[in-house]
């Protein structure tokens, strides 16, 4: 069986592969997991409909408000 989730890095060299998945929720753990830059993107591919989903913004949200409670 095929998966339906391409999970890619996109940084200045351009897009780079990193895993393939079944699930979107199984593609959002993968990207919790992998290392976080200051540049660049994490995005998830669907093969069935072709939507691209950013996670940049959500992961840097979230550490933005990690980084204010523990300073006050």
């Amino acid at each position: 069986m095929t998966k339906r989730f391409d999970i890619f890095w996109f940084g200045q060299d351009g897009p780079s592969w990193i895993n393939a998945v079944e699930t979107l929720e199984t593609a959002k753990n993968e990207i919790e997991k992998l290392p976080q830059h200051e540049s660049g993107s994490y995005a998830v591919v669907d093969h069935r409909t072709g939507n691209r989903l950013s996670f940049a913004a959500k992961l840097r949200a979230s550490e933005a408000r990690v980084h204010s409670t523990s300073r006050s």
